[in-house]
């Protein structure tokens, strides 16, 4: 009786050790979607940026930067807003080749960022 409580109890400690290694990481929210989407040729300038995250997070910068054009400015309204999708509308901009770099927290407060890339007019 003594020792299958023993392994029982070693069991449990091998789970919970288990589960706390998983859940971190399942906390996490990366970005599952954009619009424009990487790699993306449009034939026009999108009217926002759109970025969908596993769950809540809170963007905290995002850039846009044109190879030819340089840095284009973006209103800060939506920075720090706690939501699953964001849309942050653009200015008129014009073809060229542009990276949106992204830096958010996390509802557990996790540091995620990334960057994708999009072409407005013909390559």
């Amino acid at each position: 009786m003594a020792a299958l409580r023993s392994v029982m109890a070693g069991m449990a400690v091998a789970l919970l050790a288990i589960s706390l290694q998983v859940l971190p990481a399942a906390a996490h929210s990366p970005l599952i979607s954009s619009s424009p989407a990487d790699g993306d040729v449009l034939a026009a300038a999108p009217p926002a940026i759109k970025m969908k995250f596993r769950s809540t997070a809170r963007l905290v910068r995002l850039a846009l930067t044109g190879a030819q054009s340089g840095e284009v400015t973006l209103s800060e309204e939506h920075l720090m807003v706690e939501k699953q999708r964001h849309t942050v509308a653009l200015p008129a901009i014009a073809a060229d080749e542009y990276e949106v770099r992204w830096r958010a927290l996390s509802a557990d407060g996790h540091l995620v960022k990334g960057s994708f890339s999009f072409t407005v007019g013909s390559e």
